[in-house]
């Protein structure tokens, strides 16, 4: 269970991974496309954006995972999606063929 600090990190790496590598590198981890979710905060009603992993993308359905590095507490992207579904979704590769 990581800490919140450490999660942010491995974001703004994430991120920083893709614009370093001209979207070249970061694209996918451990054979899942990577993507950008961006929420609208439940509570402060501003954007925000996270970098996560979708393990199965299905024509226009993408199945992401809600789970804060196997923490028992809902990560705050998806406590935001439950009370303001109104999301943005950016997949960074698309997945390959079979």
């Amino acid at each position: 269970m990581p800490p919140t600090l450490a999660l942010k990190a491995m974001n703004i790496a994430h991120r920083g991974l893709l614009r370093a590598g001209g979207g070249k590198l970061g694209n996918s981890f451990s054979g899942m496309p990577s993507l950008e979710l961006t929420t609208i905060g439940r509570k402060s009603g501003r954007t925000h954006t996270v970098m996560l992993t979708a393990p199965l993308i299905d024509g226009d359905t993408i199945v992401v995972v809600a789970s804060r590095g196997g923490d028992p507490v809902h990560p705050a992207w998806y406590l935001n999606l439950r009370d303001r579904p109104e999301v943005e979704v950016s997949l960074r590769s698309a997945p390959a063929d079979p």
